[in-house]
């Protein structure tokens, strides 16, 4: 399975914004909790930051193949789509 940037981007909006509603309620039921963000936390929020700060791709490689493509020269071994094909089928098998 392949996770992408949007993927993670996308669990951590959503765990940010029940830990916001949990937050609020604890609040209201007047508790006195506080919190510290340990180092392990902010070297976390650091790969984060530094992981979805880049792009989803990388432009000069599909720059390449947009040219490629749009010139007629790109071209896909069948060899490798047969076991691309292959694989994926198998991998699916095997989590049924």
């Amino acid at each position: 399975m392949i996770i992408s940037r949007a993927e993670i981007a996308s669990a951590v909006s959503a765990y940010k914004t029940v830990k916001r509603k949990s937050a609020a309620s604890s609040v209201a039921a007047g508790s006195a909790d506080s919190f510290e963000k340990s180092e392990a936390a902010s070297s976390l929020s650091s790969l984060l930051t530094s992981a979805t700060s880049q792009p989803f791709y990388r432009p000069d490689l599909v720059d390449d193949l947009r040219r490629e493509i749009s010139e007629g020269r790109y071209f896909v071994p069948t060899e490798q789509i047969v076991e691309k094909l292959l694989g994926r089928l198998i991998v699916e098998y095997a989590t049924a």
